[in-house]
């Protein structure tokens, strides 16, 4: 039994890397083939493979456009900032965590300022709620080393935070425990 479950843990593994690795070579036969005349069809296409993955990739191909055309960096935060405020309103915590990771990309890259980061932790947890926390949980743990690098207190403010949540025991604090207390292990060593 257990050796069943093993070699179709490995299948598996196989598969997923068999699919990763036809995707990097549709990516790099794409971005080859790319010139000005088919720049808008490479660029749809590229977007119907399956990335849902690549969010850094994407992140760090913006930041690369973005050092020569600012414009386009300042579009794409501002329009991922606009799909995540209604994305909150209507509490889709699916695309919230979508758009927040992107914006923490973008962040590492330096396309994004870290006061935004700030500014949506802050948003977040006003009213903390369980979505609005494991939010904020996943958005911390892409942006946090580089947070924590940056400007420190930020970062001690959103452990503080979490902190405080926790001892109001108001929320089902499954999704802080472990994961935030092994993030800020992490990233404390990190500092030293």
């Amino acid at each position: 039994m257990m050796a069943d479950a093993a070699s179709r843990g490995d299948a598996k593994e196989a598969q997923q890397r068999e699919s990763w690795d036809q995707l990097k070579k549709r990516i790099k036969a794409s971005v080859n083939r790319a010139n000005i005349g088919n720049i808008k069809d490479i660029i749809v296409e590229l977007f119907g493979a399956n990335l849902t993955s690549f969010t850094a990739v994407y992140a760090a191909l913006i930041a690369v456009i973005n050092t020569k055309l600012p414009l386009i960096g300042e579009l794409m935060v501002t329009r991922l900032v606009l799909q995540f405020r209604r994305a909150f309103k209507r509490d889709d915590k699916g695309l919230c965590i979508s758009s927040v990771m992107f914006l923490a990309h973008l962040s590492n890259q330096r396309v994004a300022h870290e006061v935004l980061a700030f500014q949506i932790v802050s948003l977040l947890l006003e009213t903390p709620t369980d979505d609005s926390v494991e939010v904020v949980v996943a958005f911390t743990r892409e942006v946090g080393a580089f947070l924590g690098s940056i400007v420190p207190r930020m970062l001690n403010y959103v452990f503080d935070a979490f902190q405080s949540i926790l001892h109001e025991d108001r929320l089902t604090h499954i999704v802080i425990t472990r994961d935030i207390l092994v993030m800020h292990a992490t990233l404390s060593t990190q500092k030293r």
